[in-house]
């Protein structure tokens, strides 16, 4: 299966932030973004592992 790339714009709508959020995450290294030529990119696979590190898992917020 091939991996989708994703672009500023589309992850910007993906987290409700804005267009200039989403570059400031790229430049400060806080996604794994890439370029191309001018353009920033994240693979949607990447974004994936990084939100499912992020987010606590169930059976973690009942042992708290």
């Amino acid at each position: 299966m091939k991996d989708q790339i994703l672009t500023v714009p589309e992850i910007a709508t993906f987290f409700g932030v804005s267009k200039k959020t989403v570059y400031e995450w790229c430049r400060k290294s806080q996604l794994p973004a890439f370029k191309i030529g001018q353009e920033w990119m994240v693979r949607q696979s990447d974004l994936q592992r990084l939100i499912n590190a992020k987010v606590p898992k169930k059976r973690d917020l009942f042992n708290l």
